[in-house]
């Protein structure tokens, strides 16, 4: 089931209010994650090292008794053969749907779907469910939708690594469903393939909050090769490198019609298949600060940033080094929306900084 389909062609420009710059984030996102974590007096099951039947067994318990946690042993490596729900839905999933309020500690630990084995999704979260995954590796699930994990409900990863996932449509390691929430601390997001959004997929209604981490190395055939946004997403601190798209635009994020804030942190290194190597904007109301957007490469138009539609702000940061190959405006190109500057430092892009020129950038 594709849950969100990219519209190419022509996008109305929404320019959407953000009410506040900052980010907030929990003091210990980890300790609240832990404290909440199956619910009060919920049951934990402790599940031998490699035994991905008794894994299996141990989640189907805990959605069964409404929650619960299920303990991986330290660092072993638990391979899925085959989905433990057929057809599903949404497709198969290695593990029992999420309901109700399940935890999931690895300390290291690893749940993959085998080489050998038919193609299915890792984890599903359903609408109402509720999953915390602590110190875990997803990794090789595929999927239509949601290749590492398909989120319609609440999603929480503290410690976690989503890695080698594949989906033919939307979110290659994440699909945030429409409606959904889903947030990442100190998480990494890597070298997962998708249609739309390689690395995660925001769909309209859902929201996304990152604090900390890396989202790396991801492809999308389409647009956003790190992130793909069509809803609310906050980032904080994080690290958007090295991803890209094959086709379209935005090697290291795409958005559109929703709010997206990038709070701290670097864009750098990634490439986009036509314009906005490190970001482009389709719509949004975007707000980059205190961020360095650097080293990224678009095949046409706006290496750091390209802007099509929606208004960017970015105050007190840095795009250099980018590069248009085909085009113009190496650090920024515009031809929609409005950009604003403020305390931004744009220099040292090719072939140029900033066309049409901007206030605050010359060349």
């Amino acid at each position: 089931m594709r849950l969100a389909t990219t519209i190419r062609g022509f996008i109305p420009v929404v320019l959407l209010a953000v009410s506040a710059w900052a980010v907030s984030v929990p003091a210990s996102a980890a300790e609240e994650s832990k404290g909440r974590a199956g619910g009060e007096g919920s049951s934990q099951a402790s599940v031998p090292c490699g035994d991905a039947a008794a894994l299996v067994s141990a989640v189907s318990d805990a959605v069964n008794a409404g929650g619960g946690t299920v303990a991986l042993t330290a660092g072993c490596t638990y391979t899925l053969t085959a989905p433990a729900v057929t057809p599903g839905t949404n497709g198969p999933d290695g593990l029992p749907v999420i309901t109700g309020n399940v935890t999931i500690t690895g300390l290291g630990a690893t749940i993959r779907r085998s080489a050998a084995a038919a193609d299915f999704r890792l984890v599903e979260v359903a609408q109402g469910g509720r999953l915390t995954l602590y110190g875990v590796t997803l990794e090789n699930g595929k999927a239509t939708d949601g290749g590492g994990i398909l989120d319609l409900g609440t999603l929480s990863l503290v410690r976690t690594t989503v890695s080698g996932n594949t989906a033919s449509g939307v979110g290659g390691g994440i699909e945030v469903g429409d409606g959904a929430n889903a947030t990442l601390n100190t998480s990494q997001v890597t070298g997962n393939t998708g249609g739309d959004g390689g690395g995660i997929h925001v769909s309209p209604g859902a929201t996304l909050t990152v604090a900390s981490g890396t989202i790396s190395d991801n492809t999308a055939t389409n647009t956003g090769g790190g992130i793909a946004n069509w809803g609310t997403s906050v980032l904080a601190a994080v690290q958007v490198l090295t991803n890209r798209t094959v086709n379209f635009e935005g090697g290291g994020i795409w958005t559109s019609t929703g709010d997206f804030t990038f709070n701290g942190g670097r864009v750098n290194g990634n490439t986009a298949g036509t314009n906005g190597g490190g970001i482009a904007n389709f719509g949004s109301s975007l707000k980059v600060q205190s961020t360095v957007v650097s080293g990224n490469t678009a095949t046409l138009n706006g290496g750091g940033l390209f802007n099509h539609a929606g208004n960017a702000q970015l105050v007190g940061g840095v795009i250099t080094g980018n590069t248009a190959h085909g085009g113009q405006g190496g650090g920024i190109f515009s031809d929609g929306g409005a950009v604003s500057l403020l305390a931004t430092n744009v220099a040292g892009n090719n072939p140029n900084n900033c066309v049409p020129a901007l206030a605050g950038c010359s060349g």
